[in-house]
């Protein structure tokens, strides 16, 4: 029995590789992969008749939008919001092309994300109003019919190869938002904490020597880790404060899974301060309050290289 798929703990292109299989069960043997298109895009494509959609028989075009973050919905603004900038604003020119060019019957979309009845409803209709394909030319899969896929096609799963190993390292940021939120609420007392420089917490060695053994650029260190410091004496001191403690568990949890993340990924061919980049992206992809606070979610990160609670020190 196939074990629950979490969609998004995969990287784009496993989640490609499972829709992939999972369409050579659906359509046939000669499912073409995704290949990248004139206009950036990536899509798969299926040309004859349909294994188990016996009524399709054709050019199908297959889509898969994945996206780190949980509990998405197919409802949302930026995957069906009525602008162009929504995910399907921005599919819906490119059926309109395909359809001219004569290269494009029928249209699959694969979403990690959960869609009712009535979105469904609402999605197909407006492709179907804006492109002129037929609503019964148009399917859309969400994470409950994924789920029922993989249980009837577990050999699709096998061949997709969903080894961890290969995914972005899993980061559950839960625990540092709440640590984000809480001191977003002294935004005033770090407003006025602004003036002035702080120099960096307490060392073993000195910023220059940890830069150097971490394989940090000093350029980056200067223009993007330096000037946060003024803001770190107003952390340390909410850290400090008694009534905070039980973020100071988050804090400290939160800096030992981060610095089991950093290990795991160091390579002595990539720039520390790619790492860091990297890890403070995937902190916005996965959670709001993060990606609504992006400058104190850096400065708290910045903050714990500098305190040595993530990249610890080389001796």
């Amino acid at each position: 029995m196939v074990a629950n798929i979490n969609y998004h703990n995969l990287s784009d292109r496993q989640f490609e590789e499972l829709v992939i299989e999972l369409c050579v069960e659906l359509l046939g043997h000669k499912v073409q992969g995704f290949v990248s298109g004139t206009d950036g895009g990536r899509d798969a494509r299926f040309v004859g008749q349909a294994a188990l959609f016996r009524d399709w028989n054709g050019t199908i075009v297959i889509q898969a939008k994945h996206t780190e973050m949980m509990n998405r919905k197919f409802s949302e603004n930026d995957f069906f919001g009525a602008g162009e900038k929504s995910v399907i604003g921005k599919e819906i020119p490119k059926i309109q092309a395909l359809i001219a060019a004569k290269e494009l019957d029928y249209y699959m979309l694969f979403a990690n994300r959960r869609l009712t009845g009535v979105t469904e409803a609402e999605i197909r209709s407006r492709i179907a109003s804006e492109t002129g394909l037929d609503k019964d030319h148009i399917k859309l899969i969400d994470t409950s019919e994924l789920d029922r896929l993989v249980k009837r096609f577990p050999a699709a799963v096998d061949r997709a190869d969903l080894n961890p190993a290969r995914s972005p390292a899993d980061i559950d940021p839960q625990d540092l938002a709440e640590v984000i939120t809480a001191l977003a609420q002294y935004r005033q007392q770090f407003d006025e904490l602004m003036e002035g420089t702080e120099p960096p917490p307490e060392h073993r060695i000195t910023p220059e020597q940890k830069n150097q053994a971490k394989g940090l650029r000093q350029e980056y260190f200067r223009k993007q880790i330096r000037p946060t410091m003024v803001d770190f004496s107003s952390i340390r001191r909410f850290l400090g404060h008694p009534d905070n403690q039980p973020y100071v568990k988050l804090y400290e949890d939160t800096a030992a899974e981060l610095e089991a993340k950093l290990d795991a990924w160091t390579d002595p061919e990539v720039p520390y301060e790619k790492l860091l980049e990297v890890l403070i992206s995937r902190l916005f992809d996965r959670d709001i309050d993060l990606r609504n606070n992006r400058r104190l979610t850096r400065t708290v990160v910045f903050y714990m290289y500098c305190n040595c609670d993530i990249a610890k020190d080389v001796k």
